[in-house]
Order: C-alpha cells, then structure tokens, then sequence
C-alpha cells in the first residue's frame, strides 16, 4: 500500500493530543488503521484503546477494515458514542446510581405520540386548539427542541432561552420536563438517553464520573466535525488527564448543525481543552480528479469559519468530467443524464442529490415513465405522500375507483381531504362529515360519490364554515366531468383550496412549505405533460405504482438527500434544480431560524465531493425561450456564479498542454495559485481583462419596489462596509445585492458606486 507523506506522519505520531484535517476522501480510516496497527505493534495494550466512530455503519466498516488489517489479533473496542452511552448507562445501574430502563427503546412514533399530548396539555386553550388540529407543525420544532436540549448538558428553559423559537414557545421547556417525569415513571429510554442520562449523572456527580476516566490510553475519534456538545463531554469525561486523544475530521464537512454539531469544535474547542495539539493535514484526495478538487476549493475558500486547507488530487486519480448544463427543467435534463450514463454504468453508481426531499418529485415519476429502478432512503415515495394525496382521490373519483374501497379507507381519504390543506372548521366536525360521506359513497353509483350538499347532515358549523365545506366538496363534482384533464383538476383544486397559503398556514418552517410545494409542483408539471383526462391520468399513475411496488427499494440509481450522503460516495453524482431558491436555501419561518451562507456552503461543497468520476451540475437556464408554463424561469445559484466553472475547468488542460501562461479572472486567481503552488504546475495566472460595460441607454425607469427590478446576469462586488455580495437584480437606480452575510441590501447606484470594487 503506497501511503502519501501526510499519512506516514500522521501513523507515525508517538505522543500527546492531535488534530487531523482530513479532506473528503483522503483516506483517513486507512490512516486510522494503520496508526492503530503500528500502535500494537509497538506493544500497545489494545484493551486500553478506544475507538469512537459516528454511526452503526462507520462502526462496522472500521472493525471489518481492522481485522483485514491485523487477522487474529486482539484489536481495540471499537463503538458509537450512543453504544458507549448504553455500556456506561448498564455499568451505572449495576451500581445502584442509575435506575433500570425496560428493554424495549422509545419509538420515534412513541415519542411523538407522547409529547403531542403534553403539548396539548401544557399549551393555553386556543393553542391547544391549534395543537390538535395541526399536529405536524407543533410536533416538528417540539421534537428539534428536545433533540437540542439533550445535545446539551444546559437546563431546557436556557436552550429556550438561547435559541430561537417565538416566545409563545416557552412552554416547550415544561412539555420537556413533563416528557423527562413520564420516562422516570415509565422506566424507558429513547436513543438520545443513552447518552444524554449518563452524563447530565456525570455532570451533578463529578465524583461518579472520575470512576470512569484515566481508563484509556488512547481514544480516536473519527468524523469529530459532527460532534455535539454532550459528546464532546463525554470524551472529556472518559479522557481525564491520562489518555491522548486524536481526532480526525474536516470542519468544511460540518453539516449538521441542527443536531447541535458546531465546526467551531474542531477549530477552537479542542485546543481549548487539550493542550499542545499537534496538528495535522490529509489534503490529498484519492476520490476524484483535479476538476473537482479545484471547484471544490474556489467554492469552500470563500468561507471565513474553517481551517486554511486546500485539497488536491492525487497524481493517480482518474480525471473527474464536470459538466453544468443549463435547462429550465432539471427533471427532464436529470434523465437524459441519467440514460447516457446507463450506458457504460450500474445504475446503483448513479446518485442524484437534493437539498430538499421535495425536488425528488417530479424526476421519481419521469423515472418509473422510463423504467429505470431508483432507491430511496427514509422519505416516502412521491405518490404516497400527504400533500398529493387530495389531488389523487379527486383523480380517483374521475375514475370512478373511489366506491372500491373499504368504508374505513374512504372514511380516511375523505378526513384528508378535509382537513388538508386545513379549513377553520374544527377537527371533530370534519370527522363526523367524513364519516357521513364514507358512508355515501358506497350507497350511491360509481359517479355519485357524495349527495347533494343540501342534502348533507351537518354538525352545528356557522353559515361562513358550511360554505367552506361546500366550496371545498364542490371539487368532487368537478371530477366527475369526463373531458376534464387531469392537470386541470389538479390546478383547480390548488385554486379553490388557496392550497399554497393553506400548505404555508400550517407548515412550521419555510423547508417544509417548500418541501411540500416542491412535490405538488413537480407532479402537476408531471400530469401537465401527459395531457391525459382526468380518469385516464388515474390510470397511468396507478400503472407506475405498481412498477414501484414491483421494484426492489434497495437497487437502482440513488436519490437522496445531501444530508444523508454524507460519508458515501458514487462514480456519478448529478446536483439538480441549481437555482437561488435552494442553493443556498434560507430556511426561515415561523418557528426556525435560517442556516448561515456559511453552512449552506459547506452542505454544497459535501454534495461535490461525493463524486469519483463524473460530476454533473444542474442550473436553470438563461434562455428565456426554455422557459414556460410547465418550468417557469430561475435564477441560478451564486454558488454556481462564485466557482466561475469554465475558468477553473482551463487550468489542468492547460497545464497538461504544457502553456506557460493562463489568463482568469480575478475572484479564481488565489485559490487557482495555491493549487498550482501545490502540484508544482509550472503555469503562470494572469488577470483577464474583463470587456468594459457597454454605456448605459435604456431610459430611466422609476422602480417603486423589488418586484419592479430587472433581471440580469450575476455579478459579483466587494462592498467598502459590508463585504463580498452579488448583485441579484438592479433598477435604473438601484442595485439589489445579497451580501456573504445573508443580508439583501438595496443600494443606490450614484452614492455606492464609489463603495465598490467589481470582481
């Protein structure tokens, strides 16, 4: 095995603490490995080595790459932090210090089910209402606040206090406690527990916890960059003052901040704590080519929280295709991808990754169309999620199909129905129209779903609620129309419903309105295309149901979220919908806060680098003539903007070429020069001249507000006060620029025009 200079330094530390910033894909369990092995060979007992890996998954990985490594050999522990937890948790019970837990863990859906009727409990009476006929939205961020509450060794009404709900979310910390005093009663733990009681044990008892420190004298832990603050504690806690610790991680691949990871861990904390680190660097990379290497830097260097890395490729990488192709549908242009790399490729080496589950959409129906299998991890398949569901029952009428079914499942599609998007009408009167109508629709003929409203028992509504019902039950007549088409049921329904401000109402976050809107708009873009009656679009969409019933959920090409692709990697990896909606995405809503610049950035960059061979991104396109009903007109990403892609994809060619000059522009010019500098590429950068703006002769136009500007090509400034920004869209006088921070700042030409430097 041929090892880089990096890694022989790295295997052979002998001494103290030490910090490794490994790149993706620089080999760093292979560096762990081999560190481990010249360790026992050395004489090291391994019984006092402490492996700690991320997941279940990394676990298993690293014991098998050991015992290849070294075949029977007593080789170190090698556990989860939450494994570690669970042991410790048995060892404080056998002690009499922790109680015993019953041996069946908390279920996700337990959990839910529990702290939704504690919400409702603790909440006053009109929020309770809103609790109870709006589940989702309460239970999400009460289930993030829970999981940053045991993140952290902090009370709940402090994490309260320091996050960033809405005040009248401060009876989240009382469900908390309500939550933590049915645990006790019950004796259960849920998978956060089996850290999260040991330690705050630890925390109130420092003389239980010394009883478990200065036990190791090695403690490894990989992927540190996702470690949250209880974690962290831990590995303190478990240290003490005999054991080195080395970490390796890269704090540009710290994604995970809703979980309470920080990249500020790996650049400041561990120094803090551990004293005379020795730091070390993987910065090659043994997974893609230079293309991607370079792209990868100019895109990350613009970042100020991290450490001053830049990766390279090695000299024996295969090189990396990049190609950023413009479309207004990235669905379609996603499957002539996807179709020309089945030629040569399994499509389990095909992974297309999205920021939101919602974009997957459209590109899952176009695939069952074609027949090429795909996989899922987690998320439900697209026809099967909450939001279609009203639109596929309407459908279902159109076709006749909907008296077929058993009066319980009527009875729950029409609740659905109902009640989503939501009408202010109060959930158990909805419950008994639903029942009324389930019953219906089995009495009368194929087509005569339901009887005529007037006709309706009701329960006691206002006259304003019963001609929102009527309204709402108005569509089911709409379906039975025969020249309807599908697409034209689908958009009525959206109308009569006002489902997007319905679906935003009673969304918590800005991601789960977008989320949700992304997959209805992609499927009536979808059923638009087929330009089927409403029963026939029926039909068809049972048909690719019963191709994804057939289909094996484990094989064929990978869809996924970027967060969950994190750790993998795939010969092709397709980026779609590059646009400045998603890219970088602002999540912010009623009850979350947005993601920093700077943390949407890092999840691009780790999207990037899951490739090895071929790296496709997909943008909107500046042909206004792509553009129409069907794939309205987007702006793209600055992230596409900012790594300034056809130049970057100049330098290997013309370092190859044997040139001695190259000319770029400006923004790439530093990261391209430390790149060189690193590969010893005897090439010599250049500013282009960038051609000078033509004079200005459109009439002044007096713009009132944003909605008023005009379009244009991304630039991007430097700002004397407020930093990089790219210019977004501009009027006859002003400039609308989004700054690095986050902030969209509206500028008068004549007053910052002396302010700015064009880059």
């Amino acid at each position: 095995m041929q090892l880089s200079a990096e890694q022989k330094q790295i295997i052979a530390h002998e001494d103290g603490h030490a910090k490794v910033i490994a790149v993706a894909g620089a080999g760093k369990t292979t560096t762990l490995a081999l560190f481990i092995e010249r360790r026992l060979q050395m004489g090291q007992n391994p019984r006092r080595m402490l492996v700690i890996m991320y997941n279940k998954s990394a676990q298993l990985d690293f014991n098998d790459k050991l015992k290849s490594l070294m075949p029977a050999v007593p080789l170190p522990r090698v556990r989860t932090f939450h494994a570690l937890g669970l042991k410790i948790y048995q060892s404080l019970i056998e002690e009499g210090v922790l109680s015993p837990f019953k041996e069946e863990l908390i279920s996700q859906s337990e959990q839910e089910f529990i702290l939704w009727r504690l919400l409702q409990q603790h909440a006053n009476k009109q929020t309770a209402q809103e609790i109870l006929q709006d589940k989702k939205k309460w239970l999400d961020p009460m289930m993030s606040f829970m999981e940053n509450v045991k993140a952290s060794l902090e009370p709940a009404e402090l994490v309260f206090k320091q996050g960033d709900l809405p005040q009248h979310c401060a009876f989240f910390a009382k469900v908390f406690h309500a939550y933590e005093d049915w645990r006790q009663q019950n004796c259960r733990i849920g998978f956060a527990d089996m850290l999260y009681d040991p330690c705050t044990l630890f925390s109130r008892r420092p003389d239980v916890a010394a009883r478990f420190a200065d036990h190791m004298d090695w403690v490894l832990v990989d992927e540190y960059q996702d470690i949250n603050p209880i974690q962290q504690f831990l590995l303190q806690t478990l240290a003490g003052v005999r054991a080195q610790v080395m970490v390796i991680g890269d704090p540009d691949q710290t994604i995970y901040e809703f979980r309470g990871s920080s990249a500020q861990f790996m650049l400041k904390y561990f120094d803090d704590h551990f004293n005379n680190v020795c730091r070390y660097t993987l910065s090659t990379t043994f997974r893609y080519g230079h293309d991607v290497a370079m792209l990868s830097n100019q895109l990350i260097l613009q970042n100020k929280q991290r450490e001053n890395v830049i990766c390279v490729a090695a000299a024996e990488n295969s090189r990396s295709e990049v190609s950023l192709h413009r479309h207004a549908d990235y669905a379609q242009k996603t499957i002539s991808i996807i179709k020309q790399a089945l030629i040569d490729k399994q499509p389990q080496d095909i992974a297309v990754l999205f920021r939101l589950w919602g974009m997957s959409a459209p590109l899952e129906l176009a695939l069952l169309q074609e027949d090429i299998p795909y996989q899922m991890s987690h998320q439900s398949w697209v026809l099967q999620r909450l939001e279609l569901q009203p639109m596929m029952m309407l459908l279902e009428m159109a076709a006749g199909a909907f008296t077929e079914r058993s009066e319980r499942s009527r009875y729950q599609g029409w609740l659905t129905f109902l009640t989503f998007p939501a009408m202010k009408i109060k959930r158990s009167d909805l419950q008994t129209v639903a029942r009324q109508l389930a019953r219906c629709s089995a009495e009368n003929s194929q087509h005569e779903v339901m009887p005529a409203f007037a006709n309706l028992p009701l329960p006691a509504i206002s006259k304003w609620q019963s001609q929102q019902l009527e309204n709402r039950l108005s569509l089911v007549k709409l379906a039975t129309h025969k020249r309807l088409m599908g697409f034209q049921l689908a958009n009525a329904y959206i109308r009569e419903t006002d489902f997007y401000k319905g679906v935003a109402d009673s969304a918590f976050s800005k991601q789960q309105v977008d989320d949700r809107l992304a997959t209805v708009q992609g499927f009536v873009r979808f059923i638009a295309r087929l330009n089927l009656s409403a029963a026939d679009t029926f039909h068809y969409l049972q048909q690719l149901a019963q191709k994804r019933a057939s289909q094996d959920k484990r094989q064929g090409v990978v869809l996924s979220s970027i967060h969950r692709a994190k750790g993998l990697q795939w010969p092709v990896v397709i980026l779609p919908g590059l646009s400045s909606h998603f890219y970088p995405y602002r999540n912010e809503g009623e009850l979350q806060k947005s993601a920093s610049v700077e943390s949407e950035r890092r999840l691009f960059y780790v999207a990037m680098t899951r490739c090895i061979e071929q790296l496709h991104l997909v943008a909107p396109s500046n042909d206004p003539q792509q553009a129409s009903a069907l794939a309205p007109s987007q702006e793209q990403s600055e992230f596409i903007h900012s790594m300034a892609i056809e130049d970057i994809l100049k330098v290997q060619q013309a370092a190859q070429q044997g040139q001695a000059e190259l000319a770029l522009s400006r923004r790439v010019l530093a990261s391209v020069q430390k790149y060189l500098d690193k590969m010893q590429w005897p090439l010599t950068l250049q500013v282009r001249v960038p051609q000078k703006p033509q004079p200005n002769t459109t009439p002044q136009i007096k713009s009132k507000s944003l909605a008023d500007a005009v379009p244009l090509a991304l630039e991007y400034v430097e700002h004397s006060k407020f930093g990089k920004g790219c210019i977004q869209q501009q009027t006859a006088r002003h400039w609308h620029v989004l700054f690095d921070d986050g902030q969209m700042r509206v500028l008068d030409k004549e007053i910052a025009s002396t302010m700015l430097r064009w880059l």
